[in-house]
């Protein structure tokens, strides 16, 4: 996966690497990787602007998706340490749509300048979607993506 070319290229590459062992490290501990959550207002101008459009047209979401995009099915044991990372593909993507703030509550965290996790909580059942979105030198994408999943023991 290539996010910035150049000489940008190999920090940013470090970077995400670091994150997805910190993320599985931290996942196998039972600790959430968590920056501060920030509320919407306070995100980003440019993320705000992608993540309204991202939810309204279907074309541009595919386009700003990070495709094979790493993950979980919904329903993966996430607590089990040999647990698989899985693989969407964007033929068996379905369009994501805005979440009704009545039945989730929306929680955004910055990893990084560049890397934004959201968590999406059913109200009624605890259960939890995650998703992770970076910014290169084109914009925003979705670069993860966990279905719906029992984060029980891990939730702030």
């Amino acid at each position: 996966m290539q996010i910035l070319p150049g000489p940008w290229r190999l920090p940013v590459n470090v970077l995400l690497l670091w994150l997805l062992f910190e993320g599985l490290a931290c996942r196998n501990a039972g600790t959430p990787v968590a920056g501060p959550v920030i509320p919407e207002n306070e995100l980003p101008a440019d993320f705000g602007t992608f993540y309204a459009k991202f939810h309204e047209d279907s074309t541009y979401q595919i386009a700003h998706i990070d495709f094979p995009l790493r993950g979980l099915p919904d329903g993966a044991d996430v607590e089990d340490p040999d647990v698989e990372d899985y693989y969407y593909t964007a033929d068996q993507w379905r369009m994501h749509r805005l979440f009704d703030p009545k039945d989730f509550e929306t929680r955004f965290l910055i990893l990084a300048d560049m890397l934004i996790e959201e968590r999406i909580i059913d109200r009624r059942q605890g259960w939890m979607i995650i998703r992770r979105y970076a910014r290169d030198n084109v914009g925003w994408k979705l670069i993860y993506y966990a279905g719906v999943n029992n984060y029980r023991t891990r939730t702030e």
